[in-house]
């Protein structure tokens, strides 16, 4: 039996019972992933914030624009917290 096959038969048994274990490099590299695009929303916030302070009322919808890039920002924050809650209890 192959490295691979012994693998995936270890991962559908844990399927079956219901508890899979993810690889912490994959879960690793998924958190590093998150916080970076929470950091590039966060700028890409600033950024809005500064053009609305500039253009003021000729982007009626700035504004809407700026609330909804920090909400985006902090549920893909809180999906980061929470996958690394699930590494943490993997451990």
């Amino acid at each position: 039996m192959s490295d691979d096959t012994f693998i995936n038969e270890v991962m559908d048994r844990l399927k079956d019972k219901g508890v899979l274990m993810i690889p912490d490099d994959f879960i690793d590299q998924l958190i590093i992933t998150l916080h970076a695009n929470v950091t590039i929303i966060n700028t890409m916030t600033q950024l809005a914030e500064i053009e609305v302070k500039m253009l003021g009322s000729l982007l009626p919808t700035g504004s809407r624009q700026v609330e909804s890039l920090k909400e985006l920002s902090k549920n893909i924050a809180e999906i980061a917290f929470n996958v690394e809650d699930v590494r943490n209890d993997q451990r």
